[in-house]
């Protein structure tokens, strides 16, 4: 009997850990992508996020699209930026401008939200 009710516990315990440690290393992972972007010498474009724009889509997309893109760590405004940069040189402004034009998932809350008007792309330097 004190066998049936071991196992499980144990194996409940090990699925704890697993998952301790799986969610480590991504939070390393993204801190250090995060931290790569950030270099002072390496060419980036910092995007900030629209109220009512999901940066998680904005991070998404722009990855799925080739870029390397992170949320910037320092505390900011109340709308988020996005670092982005290319792997091997500047990444190509118009091109990611269009990247994001191009990217659904506007509204956190799409069928409770109001539509969020979209103006055009601009990057924090062209402010």
């Amino acid at each position: 009997m004190g066998a049936y009710v071991l196992v499980p516990i144990v194996i409940i315990i090990v699925l704890i850990v697993c998952g301790v440690i799986a969610f480590n290393r991504f939070g390393r992972r993204e801190m250090a992508q995060s931290d790569r972007l950030q270099y002072a010498d390496r060419p980036t474009l910092r995007y900030q996020v629209p109220p009512g724009q999901d940066p998680v889509v904005v991070v998404t997309g722009l990855r799925r699209a080739g870029y390397e893109a992170s949320p910037d760590s320092e505390p900011g405004p109340s709308s988020p930026i996005v670092i982005i940069g290319a792997s091997d040189a500047e990444p190509d402004r118009e091109a990611v401008r269009r990247t994001l034009e191009d990217l659904d998932g506007t509204n956190v809350m799409p069928n409770e939200s109001a539509e969020v008007e979209r103006s055009r792309v601009r990057f924090v330097d062209e402010s």
